[in-house]
């Protein structure tokens, strides 16, 4: 049996698991989110070197497993693989998508579509060992429906629109103290907007008892089962599962824009890294 480090990386909070060869958990660490293709090799190389501080005296394994946001491409995934490698330079690194990751704590060596939602959405087909069909994100500008970055975009829309009921409008805009010029800045003039839209989400869950965000959250979501998971061949006869915070946040109407299309939705994850737990202990891959 091997160490393994395994990490869950997502655009707004990364899950590190170091196992002991016996296939027990002797570090758990939660760092600030990442995705490489937005981010720059300085500060993936930060990043990496702050977790092996936190592991202090454990930092040598022999297997790292590196699941990440982004890691979309040969050419992203060669990229952090030679930073991993610049730490541990003896492991054996693999590195691939968030989205093999949460199909592989879904299910395991069963075939399923596994989706994302939580900052960002995705979705794939997953046949019990690799992905084999995979509609593509395109990201919270040109797709990310249901996504936590694609709620909080309507919600700030629908606010400067004129579209929400005047007395959420007010609360809204009150609680965050959001201007239009705010907005704007915050938007197109900061670093990670995906993550600043997804952080109004709250404000969504707070207010489902309005009709007008109980059916904005809803149609969200039915989006995303329309335009992703209906891509997929055979998909009503497929398991469902979701990971991720928004998924968990509004199960309820998950299941209600699933069964709008005939679908069902089966396991539930907050977040992969317990069913990544199990997955490795139990596959030497």
């Amino acid at each position: 049996m091997k160490r393994k480090l395994i990490a869950d990386a997502g655009s707004t909070k990364i899950d590190w698991v170091l196992l002991e060869a016996d296939g027990s958990v002797s570090a758990r660490i939660s760092k600030p989110g990442l995705n490489a293709l937005l981010a720059e090799l300085a500060d993936v190389d930060e990043a990496l070197r702050d977790v092996c501080s936190d592991l202090g005296d454990s930092w040598r394994v022999d297997e790292i497993h590196y699941y990440g946001a982004g890691c979309a491409t040969e050419l992203i995934c060669r990229k952090m693989t030679a930073a991993i490698h610049n730490i541990w330079g003896d492991a054996d690194v693999r590195v691939s998508t968030d989205l093999l990751g949460a199909a592989r704590a879904l299910f395991g060596t069963q075939r399923g579509i596994a989706c994302i939602l939580g900052t960002g959405s995705n979705s794939c087909l997953y046949n019990g060992d690799r992905i084999v069909m995979n509609v593509p994100s395109l990201g919270y500008v040109l797709g990310d429906e249901g996504s936590g970055a694609a709620l909080g975009k309507r919600l700030v829309s629908d606010a400067f629109k004129g579209q929400l009921p005047d007395i959420v409008k007010e609360k809204f805009l009150a609680r965050y103290r959001l201007t239009l010029p705010a907005i704007l800045t915050h938007v197109y003039r900061t670093p990670f907007p995906n993550r600043f839209l997804a952080s109004l989400v709250p404000f969504l869950k707070e207010h489902l008892w309005n009709p007008y965000i109980y059916s904005l959250v809803l149609e969200e979501l039915t989006a995303f089962i329309k335009r992703n998971v209906a891509m997929y061949p055979g998909a009503h006869s497929l398991p469902l599962g979701f990971a991720g915070s928004i998924a968990c946040a509004f199960e309820r109407l998950l299941r209600e824009a699933a069964a709008s299309q005939g679908y069902r939705v089966g396991k539930l994850l907050r977040s992969p890294i317990d069913g990544l737990i199990d997955f490795h202990n139990s596959n030497d891959i």
